[in-house]
């Protein structure tokens, strides 16, 4: 029965859909009591093909109500309806960032190109073999016929990944320009926009704040900073300075990503515990309720280069060494302390291959030691992958 009770959502299924078709009840009579028990309906019947188009659309219908029901709960809602939800909260989805290219302009005369600060519906616009599409960041006038190198934005938000001269593709046909080529890799590469996963969860944190102790609480709160990417926390609860180099009875918030200080700091001044020492090479003064300033310590995590390589067989079909390199470096990423391990490179090369065969040689500290698991060399350090420190064989 179709009906919405103290107890949730019921819907009927397609067989019960199909007899409220067939037979109904008395107040809504289906085809069956209309015309008789002896009515064709099978399915290549003009009723039967009748009735099953009905069932169909009622079950499209019984399932939107569905969508639509369980989209007020912030557990299942998903799209524009989560961040509803989450606003509730005075939670925000974290929005996705552009990536940014230098592209190598070549004209054969003067000629003005039109940039997103001036035309930003009709940009010089060009792409690569992909199809993604770059458009200028500024105006730029050629005064004469010359190449130089121009900032252009990927169309998408995202991790739109480049790859060395692969732009080549003018999409926007401009009397006087030749030639686009992109001979160096991007100086900045988009995130994707936050998933409806880890913004449920975030949200399931931000509304257990109030209730958790001290500790629990500043990490949450923390996390929640617009521009944090991950965050430590750790306490010492003893007399003495700990093996960490922690004060007594303080706390050493290690804190990465992009967010202002200013946020930072008052997130770690409300969440506190009253009293309590810091440790932070990050010193931010925070207002006070008598307007006294009181100077909130943290630190950001020192980077630490790692350096991965290995080597891939195509099982059938082929391998795209650059691409295998391109798109690893892309999604692979290490919380503050985070251990490194081969295992988790040849998982992640797999996902993006499951032609290939991986065998990861190591992962090394300084290139030349390699191991299947490395550690950083401190709590506060993060391993930070680079393409130049990676290295992609394929066989």
């Amino acid at each position: 029965m179709n009906a919405i009770t103290n107890t949730g959502i019921s819907l009927d299924t397609p067989a019960e859909t199909l007899d409220r078709f067939l037979v109904g009840s008395t107040a809504y009579p289906g085809m069956k009591r209309i015309y008789g028990d002896d009515i064709n309906v099978n399915p290549n019947s003009p009723d039967g093909q009748f009735i099953n188009l009905g069932v169909l659309i009622t079950q499209d219908m019984l399932q939107f109500v569905a969508s639509v029901y369980s989209s007020f709960d912030p557990d299942q809602a998903v799209g524009r309806g989560l961040d509803q939800r989450c606003a509730i909260n005075g939670v925000i989805r974290r929005a996705g960032t552009y990536t940014y290219t230098p592209v190598t302009v070549t004209a054969t005369q003067a000629v003005t190109l039109a940039g997103l600060n001036t035309a930003p519906d009709a940009p010089f616009t060009v792409s690569d073999a992909a199809g993604n599409r770059f458009v200028l960041v500024t105006t730029y006038a050629f005064g004469a016929a010359a190449s130089t190198s121009l900032v252009f934005r990927a169309l998408n938000l995202g991790a739109v990944l480049t790859v060395v001269n692969t732009i080549t593709v003018i999409n926007t046909v401009t009397l006087g320009i030749s030639t686009v080529n992109n001979p160096a890799v991007a100086t900045t590469t988009g995130t994707n926009e936050e998933t409806d996963s880890i913004l449920r969860l975030r949200r399931a944190r931000s509304v257990a704040l109030a209730s958790k102790g001290y500790f629990q609480g500043l990490y949450d709160a923390l996390s929640n900073v617009t521009g944090v990417t991950d965050v430590l926390v750790l306490e010492n609860i003893t007399n003495t300075t700990d093996a960490n180099g922690i004060p007594a009875h303080s706390i050493w918030c290690v804190v990465a990503g992009t967010a202002s200080a200013v946020d930072v700091a008052n997130a770690i001044y409300i969440k506190r515990n009253a009293g309590c020492g810091m440790k932070g090479a990050i010193s931010t003064n925070v207002t006070q309720a008598d307007n006294s300033l009181f100077a909130v310590l943290y630190d950001v995590p020192v980077a630490q280069n790692i350096w991965i390589r290995c080597t891939g067989t195509a099982v059938t079909g082929s391998l795209d060494a650059t691409y295998l390199k391109t798109s690893l470096l892309a999604d692979l990423s290490y919380g503050i302390g985070e251990k490194a391990t081969a295992s988790n490179i040849v998982a992640r090369l797999q996902a993006l291959a499951p032609n290939g065969s991986f065998s990861v040689e190591g992962v090394s500290l300084d290139g030349t030691t390699w191991t299947s698991l490395v550690a950083t060399t401190g709590v506060n350090y993060q391993f930070v992958p680079a393409s130049a420190r990676t290295t992609i064989t394929v066989v």
